[in-house]
């Protein structure tokens, strides 16, 4: 799809297309806690019991009735211990104390904590002065002051990381039900591109970085892809490959996606039954991008160079494979930036500036990155962000505030 004078469409508008396209996954499973982090919940999550399930102790001190200890000074006899895992079989009447650890449940009658810093107690331990009055509620964590039993503590669609595991843990779910991972193929294509680890390369070949960027952006969003290697300018070798790569949920492939005599992706696609989305979107770097699909499985042609390749997975791809994954936030985390330096942008197309982010004060200052264009590879590692420009351009002062989408926490949520 292009417009209607045939110029490429706007990335909101190939967002939406790509997004429509990716319907969620229905298909779920459950996995060991252990094997649950970067997975997506499938099911809602319910506080088994009260949290916590008692009055604890938020500090080591005494257990104290705050009525005894209205003023600096009381003296009051200590009566007992309760230490955390155990079950608290004293009782604090007036006039009494009971030393308690943190964690540990606050015994009958006692209403508040004193700390222990705060105190002194007499040579045989029999008695505690308070340093200060102690007030009703003091260092006690309430009983369901967290939450009560049967309360919603995680939701379908949130993303597991630490935080979640140890939720999770907390309420007894040791096999939470996760969405499917999808299943991901990387293919690049070009006569010129080579492996990695290859040596003694002649002037026209080049390494292959895209695909290892590309799995290792797919890796930080929790999903594992396949590597189908490079094909080569072969209208056979590629049809192979891509055959093999449309049996999954979502083929990204790189390079051959223009206009060119051996830009071979688009026909090979269409040869292959896939329904074309769109095939050109006004951004720079990345104009090129070209999209299609079979049955369930999403192919997106990204640009061959480098910085446009992970430019257009970041701003189109990462949001669509969100959505499909489950994830009910798919949308990218955009922040404001205010500009270190000048910015004259032509304009064009909506332009994503390689930037370098920096907090300062809670807030974000942006510098741009030096660049020599979308095949700069190594300008990937001076940036940590891209700073957006709209097709209109402008010229944008020192201290102008810009939206910025964080490169290396694109996906966090």
């Amino acid at each position: 799809m292009r417009s209607k004078d045939g110029a490429p469409i706007a990335v909101e508008q190939a967002l939406r297309i790509l997004v429509q396209a990716a319907e969620p996954f229905t298909e779920t499973e459950r996995v060991a806690l252990a094997d649950a982090w970067g997975r997506v919940l499938a099911e809602d999550v319910r506080a088994d019991r009260d949290f916590p399930p008692t009055d604890r102790s938020a500090m080591d001190g005494y257990a104290v009735r705050s009525a005894d200890a209205t003023t600096a000074g009381s003296v009051l006899r200590v009566i007992g211990e309760v230490r955390a895992g155990q079950s608290a079989d004293v009782a604090v009447t007036p006039g009494t104390a009971v030393r308690i650890t943190t964690g540990a449940i606050v015994p009958a009658g006692a209403d508040a904590v004193a700390m222990v810093e705060r105190t002194t107690t007499t040579d045989d331990g029999g008695s505690v002065r308070l340093h200060d009055a102690v007030s009703l509620g003091e260092n006690v964590r309430g009983r369901a002051g967290e939450a009560s039993r049967g309360d919603g503590i995680l939701a379908p669609g949130s993303p597991i990381h630490a935080a979640e595991i140890g939720v999770l843990a907390s309420v007894g779910r040791a096999r939470p039900q996760v969405f499917r991972r999808p299943a991901v193929c990387v293919l690049s294509t070009g006569d010129e591109v080579v492996s990695p680890d290859a040596s003694g390369l002649a002037d026209h070949q080049i390494r292959n970085s895209n695909v290892p960027a590309l799995c290792a952006m797919l890796r930080e969003m929790g999903v594992e892809a396949r590597d189908l290697g490079n094909a080569s300018d072969d209208r056979a070798d590629l049809a192979e490959r891509v055959g093999a790569g449309l049996t999954g949920d979502l083929l990204l492939l790189t390079g051959g996606v223009s206009v060119g005599t051996y830009d071979l992706v688009a026909a090979t696609l269409a040869a292959a039954g896939a329904e074309r989305l769109f095939h050109g979107v006004a951004m720079k770097p990345g104009k090129p991008v070209l999209a299609a699909r079979r049955g369930a499985c999403l192919a997106i042609g990204l640009p061959g160079n480098p910085v446009s390749a992970c430019t257009v997975f970041a701003v189109l791809v990462a949001p669509a494979l969100r959505r499909r994954m489950g994830l009910s936030r798919w949308d990218n985390a955009v922040v404001t930036a205010m500009l270190d330096e000048p910015l004259d942008v032509k304009p064009g197309r909506a332009t994503y500036h390689l930037a370098r982010l920096d907090p300062s004060h809670g807030r974000f200052r942006a510098r741009t990155a030096r660049s020599r264009g979308s095949g700069d590879v190594l300008s990937m590692a001076r940036a940590n962000a891209w700073l957006i420009t709209p097709a209109e351009g402008g010229k944008f002062p020192a201290g102008a505030e810009l939206p910025a989408l964080p490169w290396r926490d694109y996906q966090l949520r």
